[in-house]
């Protein structure tokens, strides 16, 4: 099957448009929901919106269907797709990304964590490449830093955040679940849902700096 994105393009160019389908958002999850909203909203926060995950009965289901998704069908695909060979390497990037969503970050800061937490000599072409592929895959996205004042982009370090919650829990054994990093993560992707390109405001203030989701 074409799972990666750069595979659907290759497919098709020329022959059709492109249409990125999300999961489902936290409204449209509410709407089949047999639960209230803070039932509702503590279950999407836990286990995303991929659609399956709604119709099963309970949370073990839920878990033990999302840790095998994300780990026989997406990790799987990525290293045979693009021959990689250190394994090892690759699962702690997701794990970094995973631990750090809504955290300021770049391929030179992934690199130090490797060296100094890891210790894994780990080239930062390596890491872009890396991250390249979970784009490609649909596992994250990225959002750039954006000067609102000097409307300009800076750079780096931007942000990474899971297309789906639900994987990016399953990913750290539901053991990470902090509501405000993952409310991040939901309302960036509930922006791209309704059609906007999202980025990380920046404004300079009396040698201070703010950031927010824009």
């Amino acid at each position: 099957s074409k799972f990666l994105s750069k595979d659907i393009i290759t497919e098709f160019r020329g022959r059709g448009d492109e249409i990125h389908v999300f999961p489902v958002s936290f409204k449209e999850y509410m709407d089949v929901f047999d639960g209230d909203k803070y039932e509702g909203w503590s279950s999407y926060v836990n286990f995303g919106g991929l659609p399956l995950t709604i119709t099963m009965n309970t949370d073990e289901q839920r878990m033990e269907y999302l840790t095998g998704l994300f780990e026989e069908t997406y990790i799987k695909d990525i290293i045979e797709r693009n021959h990689i060979e250190k394994i090892q390497e690759i699962n702690d990037l997701i794990n970094i990304l995973a631990s750090g969503i809504g955290s300021l970050t770049n391929a030179s800061k992934i690199e130090a964590t490797f060296k100094s937490v890891i210790q894994s000599d780990i080239s930062l072409n390596t890491i872009r490449s890396y991250i390249e592929y979970l784009k490609d895959a649909f596992i994250v996205s990225e959002a750039n830093r954006y000067d609102v004042k000097g409307r300009k982009y800076i750079g780096t370090p931007l942000k990474y955040y899971f297309e789906d919650v639900g994987l990016r829990n399953a990913r750290l054994g539901f053991r990470q679940t902090e509501e405000t990093h993952i409310m991040e993560n939901i309302i960036y992707n509930e922006l791209r849902v309704r059609g906007f390109h999202v980025d990380v405001g920046v404004v300079m203030k009396r040698n201070r700096t703010k950031e927010g989701v824009q």
